[in-house]
């Protein structure tokens, strides 16, 4: 059901500036490079897809044979969301590997003109998109490391919306000039993450615009998170996207696309969250990001393969 929350006037004041935000590497393998990434970035364009899908299968092969540290990570995510059996937990890893190849192939497909991603629910999509477009602005679209966000900014562009992503830079910036390349062809403005005062005006600014203002909200930092449960444990999520939509005065929209056997992808959103003003932002912070916890939750069950994260998840044991 829609969530009824206060509608009073946006504040005047941003979020409470923060130190600037420390890099970090999250997963634990350095596959995330411009050899590697290159390599992708401009063979999917050209090769055929059994090529593609050759390289797939032998490269993520060696991946399995040699990242051990990895996938005992990957192995353990999977025993302490699940329950899986060490049996089960090994075989979802293996497919987790191939199932990230597949979607990394079609992100740098995206770069060709003759790659159109069929998306199953781009008619359904239309009222839940529209229902946060409110007077003609835009809304904070969060989501989390499973299926292909990516494929999130198709879904956007084919209702006429115009992206916006926050987030960090790649750590190898040879890896961020091909992202904002392959941005830049879907039509998808990018704000870096700089002090939370400057981030939070050009977020207000893009949502003002009627953008929808995209970020990834499952990986926390320490001076920005809110503790919810996640599969039963005490989880850090990003805190910021609820203080910026009281300071946007915009609704906070789950969203997660995800890719069937055939190629296609098919999308699944929450309920919208409108920020209540009748709560300190603290509260409120936890109140948005515990359904938005919850909806992550509900499709990394249904989806386990198309969970990306390369590391441990809770550290070590949880």
């Amino acid at each position: 059901m829609r969530n009824r929350g206060a509608t009073a006037p946006a504040p005047t004041e941003p979020p409470v500036p923060a130190p600037p935000r420390a890099r970090k590497k999250w997963v634990s393998h350095g596959l995330s490079n411009a050899i590697v990434y290159g390599g992708l970035h401009y063979g999917a364009r050209w090769l055929p897809m059994s090529v593609l899908n050759g390289i797939n299968l032998v490269g993520n092969s060696l991946a399995i044979a040699f990242l051990r540290h990895t996938q005992a990570g990957i192995r353990e995510n999977f025993r302490l969301a699940l329950g899986a059996s060490e049996r089960e937990a090994s075989r979802q890893t293996r497919r987790l590997f191939f199932e990230y190849g597949r979607h990394t192939i079609d992100v740098w497909k995206l770069r060709s003109d003759a790659f159109v991603p069929r998306i199953t629910t781009l008619v359904h999509d239309a009222a839940t998109l529209s229902a946060s477009r409110r007077g003609g602005r835009g809304f904070l679209l969060v989501t989390g490391h499973v299926g292909n966000w990516e494929m999130g900014a198709v879904t956007l562009r084919g209702h006429g919306l115009t992206p916006a992503v926050v987030g960090q830079p790649e750590l190898d910036p040879n890896v961020q000039e091909m992202r904002l390349q392959l941005r830049t062809r879907l039509g998808v403005e990018s704000i870096d993450i700089g002090s939370s005062m400057a981030t939070a005006f050009r977020v207000r600014s893009a949502v003002d615009r009627g953008r929808a203002v995209a970020l990834l909200v499952d990986r926390a930092y320490p001076e920005d998170q809110v503790i919810v449960p996640f599969f039963g444990r005490p989880t850090p999520f990003l805190r910021s996207p609820a203080l910026l939509a009281r300071f946007c005065d915009c609704d906070v929209l789950p969203g997660f696309f995800l890719r069937a056997r055939d190629g296609s992808y098919r999308n699944i959103w929450g309920e919208p969250l409108r920020p209540d003003l009748s709560l300190s932002p603290e509260e409120d912070a936890a109140r948005i990001m515990t359904r938005v916890a919850a909806d992550l939750e509900a499709v990394v069950r249904a989806h386990p393969s198309q969970w990306f994260n390369f590391y441990r998840f809770w550290g070590a044991g949880g």
